[in-house]
C-alpha cells in the first residue's frame, strides 16, 4: 500500500495535537506495513521532519469603550436579542466593584461587565444586585430595564482585555486621537 497513505494523516494529527504557542521544528517516526509476495512485512519506521506552527488558535479579545445615552455608570446592564428577550445577565455573584466602569472621559467608559451594542441598563445599581440571593427571573430584569438607557456608542481598544486597566492613560490618549 502507499506509503503516502499513512504519513499524510499521521502528520495532520500530530500537528492538530501540538501546543498552539511558538514555532518549534521536531522530527516524528512514521511506520508502516507492506506486502512482500504475500507477506507482511514490517519495516523500519521513516523519520520525517515536520515543521508545527504554534500559535494561538484565537485571537486574544480585545478591551472595548463605550458610551451611554445617559449616567448609568452605576447601574447593572443586561443585554437583549433582537427578538426583545434577553440574552445576557449576570448572576449576583458576577457583580463586584471591578464590574463598574471605568471612567475614561468624554462621556467614555472601559467596559468591565463584558456589555456589546444590544447592552441595556436596569435600575439595579452595582451594590444593590450584588447583595441580592438569586438572579431576578428575566421578567423581572425586562421589567427593571430604563426606559432608553442603553449603550450608544462601542469601540475596540488597542488592549487586550487583560492588559486594559493597566493602560489606562493609553486608553484616554487612544480616544483623544480619534
Amino acid at each position: 500500500m502507499n506509503k503516502l497513505f499513512y504519513l499524510l494523516p499521521t502528520i495532520g494529527l500530530l500537528a492538530s495535537c501540538a501546543p498552539q504557542t511558538y514555532v518549534q521544528k521536531d522530527s516524528v517516526a512514521i511506520g508502516y506495513s507492506k506486502s512482500n509476495n504475500g507477506q507482511t512485512v514490517s519495516e523500519t519506521p521513516t523519520v520525517a521532519p515536520i515543521t508545527v506552527q504554534k500559535k494561538p488558535l484565537g485571537m486574544i479579545p480585545k478591551a472595548t469603550a463605550f458610551r451611554m445615552t445617559g449616567d448609568y455608570a452605576n447601574n447593572v446592564a443586561v443585554t437583549l436579542g433582537p427578538d426583545g428577550n434577553l440574552t445576557y445577565y449576570p448572576a449576583p455573584s458576577d457583580i463586584s466593584k471591578r464590574s463598574i466602569p471605568t471612567s475614561l472621559g468624554d462621556g467614555w467608559y472601559l467596559n468591565n461587565q463584558g456589555l456589546n451594542a444590544n447592552s441595556v441598563f436596569t435600575k439595579y445599581t452595582f451594590d444593590e444586585y450584588s447583595k441580592l440571593p438569586s438572579a431576578p427571573s428575566p421578567q423581572q430584569l425586562k421589567e427593571a430595564i430604563i426606559p432608553g438607557a442603553r449603550v450608544e456608542n462601542m469601540i475596540q481598544l488597542p488592549y487586550s482585555i487583560n492588559d486594559a486597566q493597566n493602560n489606562i492613560q493609553g486608553i484616554k490618549d487612544y480616544l483623544k486621537s480619534l
